[in-house]
């Protein structure tokens, strides 16, 4: 039975135990560094700033970040360095910048003798063994076996919100004993690097500039300050491939080389660094880094570890990590499942990154710096994929954040002219299609997270969705086919290849399909079926926020849109299928295939049989298409025969975004059992305690926060609606702590019993399978009976199914 308990306060003893437990020990940040998952598992707090961690070495036929977004793969035997940031989950690299790399031989030239490379040489690289590796939140420890030298380096790592600290020990027999600080060593390369030693304050500091995020103009600048507690010996820097001996400065503009692996454009190489060497064994290095200055990443350093040695700052860390882990108590359930739980709860919570400084200082997206006051200002955005699960999940048991996530989200349009996309740092980089933070200032707002300027992100929102020029920075706007969808309530197939939009000499922007050599052009990825989709979604959850503001007008403005995707249904083949402007269908058209060279599916990661279910807010109208609630079954259960398939076929990918909603569908169509058998099955069978243990990218805690909600049994179904989907929770009993009222879980039998046979809410018989989070967020009893064999009369009779919103409900728009 799962209890999700109102009001009632836990027994002192329990709440004592709940205090004294350490969560942080559960989790593996081992999960998901390899097969694809792209996590790391270094350390870093919950939205940390840095994110300290170990960068493995990609084969020499592929660019470092290419195969290895995150900077680290488990299955890689060597090491390039320890970076100072990076992102959790991408799908392409970004970050990685100013590696430190531990040094045993004597540095003799340049250890950086390839123009094209972030790397250092060979001779300087690190083996490593996952044995003589560990890692927990807050800290990372790894033995080094360095390709030529005396003897291995033990690394230790730790963090807090914007700085860290690292603590190196050489070999007693080593001669040299120093550090290369490679601040020109992204992994994407870098236009420009600086770097600077102060002997007597025994610091190094400087800058990075990098960019390139998916093939898009961004870039960035990344301030560092590295303070040491031993003195240096000897010191120097490079650039290029010249080594300047006792030089205390030193920096590099890249000069323009191919590009391996991109789509538009150079990649500059910058190359430039520094070098110490230290006569103490043991050395203490605290970091720190800022986006604002130089002089904000020494403040960053001060004000958050000032005098605290390598094991406060730990302890810190894992204090906060189990305060923050501490939201939800799974008191019962076997080893494994538990750690699996609360490993994805601690990866759902790394992502987005604190991006302003101690003092609040941040650069915003403009380029000037602004000041954070009474909020903490976020960046990094994979606003494609967290609105699905993970903004939700934060509105509910981390309401501040995500209340400072919206907060950031004003910001940026306000500074920019649009809401953010996919943004990275200071940048719009226009990855992916849609205009996602429609549904993610709406979910924010939907379950409970209210505390920031809800009118004036309403606004935005319909500013965004109703207007096409250029943002004056960077060509960046939030719906770049939005003529088209206005004109003909889709986005016609003949631009099914994307658009960019490309600065003109005068200071405009021009939007046109990519040619090759396109520079500095802001990207749409291709799938305009899939574009339309999305823009129906945010439509749909534009209204939503509009109605709970009392905006009428503009509720039913954008609930009218959001029926668009039917102009997507080709009757006779009963799928959502791409068009020309003309209104004929694609011939030959293949539901079953995504050929992403020839850009002729018009779909986004996915086909037309797996994204002809993304209607998640009318469910009824498609099934009726589909020929009834029973057809629709049917097509379900085919598209179930494999949970995890790939990018085409007709099968589910409950790895990738576009059908993380569908094993709820069953809820609309009459066979909440269903839901069941797929979730356990998902639950059980694509999330595993290995390295390999997540089923795609994490896509900065998009698939972790996949897995907790569907561990916890609801599922924010429509976007910008509170409405949650049912199914049978994992664990025999949780508790959830929320804003205002503490949810009890107790559903005996869990995990190997799956089926609903009853459900109370609050003490009293609940028969339907779903809920709205209002009827939780004070608190709630829910006491699920669990059996194994399906009963299927609970929750099947349609006047229970989840509602529907068609594009003319005349109750839809009621405050």
């Amino acid at each position: 039975m799962i209890v999700l308990m109102a009001g009632s306060a836990a027994p002192a003893a329990a709440d004592a135990h709940q205090r004294a437990a350490d969560r942080a020990g559960l989790v593996d940040p081992f999960v998901g560094t390899s097969r694809g998952g792209n996590t790391f598992p270094g350390p870093v707090m919950p939205g940390g700033m840095i994110q300290l961690g170990p960068d493995t070495v990609a084969p020499s036929s592929a660019p470092t970040g290419s195969l290895q977004p995150s900077g680290y793969d488990y299955g890689r035997s060597q090491l390039r360095g320890f970076s100072l940031d990076r992102m959790s989950g991408a799908g392409c690299a970004e970050f990685g910048d100013v590696p430190i790399t531990p040094v045993t031989v004597p540095i003799s030239g340049s250890p950086v003798s390839d123009p094209t490379s972030e790397n250092v040489d060979s001779a300087f690289l690190l083996g490593f063994s996952h044995r003589q590796e560990s890692s927990s939140p807050g800290y990372y420890s790894v033995v080094t076996h360095p390709a030529s030298g005396p003897g291995p380096i033990d690394a230790q790592l730790t963090t807090a919100l914007r700085s860290g600290a690292m603590r190196l020990t050489f070999p007693a027999r080593s001669f040299t004993r120093g550090l290369i600080v490679n601040a020109a060593g992204s992994m994407t390369g870098n236009q420009s690097a600086a770097v600077h030693i102060d002997p007597g304050r025994r610091l190094i500091t400087g800058s990075s500039t990098s960019g390139g995020f998916c093939a898009s103009p961004d870039h960035y600048t990344v301030y560092f300050a590295i303070q040491s507690g031993s003195p240096f010996t000897s010191y120097g820097t490079w650039r290029r491939q010249r080594l300047y001996p006792g030089s205390t400065s030193n920096s590099d503009t890249g000069v323009n080389q191919p590009v391996t692996g991109y789509l538009f454009g150079h990649d500059p190489r910058a190359q430039t660094g520094a070098y110490v060497r230290f006569a103490a064994r043991t050395i203490e290095l605290k970091v720190a880094i800022s986006y604002v200055s130089i002089a904000g990443a020494e403040h960053n350093l001060q004000a958050e570890i000032g005098n605290l040695g390598f094991s406060q700052i730990r302890a810190r860390a894992r204090s906060a990590w189990n305060r923050a882990l501490d939201v939800v108590d799974v008191g019962v359930g076997t080893p494994a499942l538990r750690r699996r739980f609360y490993t994805a709860l601690y990866q759902a919570l790394i992502e987005p990154s604190t991006f302003d400084d101690a003092d609040g200082h941040y650069i915003g997206m403009d380029g000037r710096v602004h000041r954070a006051a009474g909020y903490v200002q976020y960046a990094n955005f994979s606003g494609w994929d967290i609105y699905r699960t993970q903004i939700p999940l934060l509105a509910m048991i981390r309401p501040a954040e995500a209340e400072d996530i919206a907060k950031s989200f004003i910001a940026d349009a306000q500074q920019s002219g649009w809401l953010p996309k996919w943004s990275v740092a200071n940048f719009q980089t226009a990855v992916m299609n849609g205009d996602s933070a429609d549904p993610i200032l709406s979910d924010t707002y939907a379950f409970g997270a209210r505390r920031f300027d809800a009118r004036t992100a309403l606004r935005q929102m319909i500013h965004g969705a109703t207007q096409s020029g250029r943002s004056a920075n960077d060509c960046y706007v939030e719906r770049q086919q939005l003529d088209w969808y206005e004109r003909l309530g889709y986005i016609p197939h003949e631009f099914d290849g994307g658009l960019v939009a490309v600065p003109e000499a005068n200071g405009t922007c021009t939007l046109r399909v990519p040619t090759a050599g396109d520079k500095g052009a802001t990207a749409l990825l291709y799938g305009e079926a899939a574009a339309t989709l999305e823009y129906t979604t945010d439509d749909f959850a534009l209204s939503r926020l509009a109605a709970a503001l009392g905006d009428g007008g503009a509720c039913r403005m954008f609930l009218r849109r959001s029926g668009n995707w039917q102009k997507l249904w080709n009757a006779s083949a009963r799928y959502l299928e791409p068009r020309y402007s003309n209104g004929s269908w694609v011939p030959h058209y293949d539901p079953n295939s995504n050929d992403f060279a020839s850009a002729t599916s018009g779909f986004t990661e996915g086909d037309s049989a797996q994204y002809t279910w993304m209607v998640p807010f009318d469910y009824a109208r498609l099934a009726s298409l589909m020929g009834g609630d029973a057809a629709a079954r049917r097509r379900l259960d085919r598209f179930f025969t494999e949970l995890n398939s790939n990018q085409t076929g007709p099968y589910a990918y409950l790895g990738n975004e576009p059908t993380l909603e569908t094993p709820w569908i069953y809820d609309w169509m009459g066979a909440p059992t269903a839901t069941e058998r797929v979730m356990r099955r998902a639950l059980l069978g694509l999330y595993t305690e290995t390295p390999g243990g997540l089923p795609g990218n994490d896509d900065l805690g998009t698939m972790s926060s996949w897995y907790v909600l569907g561990a916890l049994g609801i599922y924010p179904e429509a976007p910008g609606s509170d409405v949650l989907a049912l199914s049978s929770p994992l664990f025999p009993r949780m508790t959830v702590r929320l804003a205002h009222g503490v949810l009890r879980l107790q559903a005996s039998g869990a995990p190997s019993a799956a089926y609903i046979h009853r459900l109370l809410l609050n003490g009293r018989g609940y028969s339907r399978p779903w809920l709205r989070f209002a009827a939780l967020a004070r608190g709630a009893t829910l006491r699920f009976t669990l059996a194994h064999k399906p009963d299927r009369s609970w929750g099947a009779s349609p006047a229970l199914a989840p509602p529907s919103y068609g594009p003319n409900d005349p109750s839809a728009c009621a405050r």
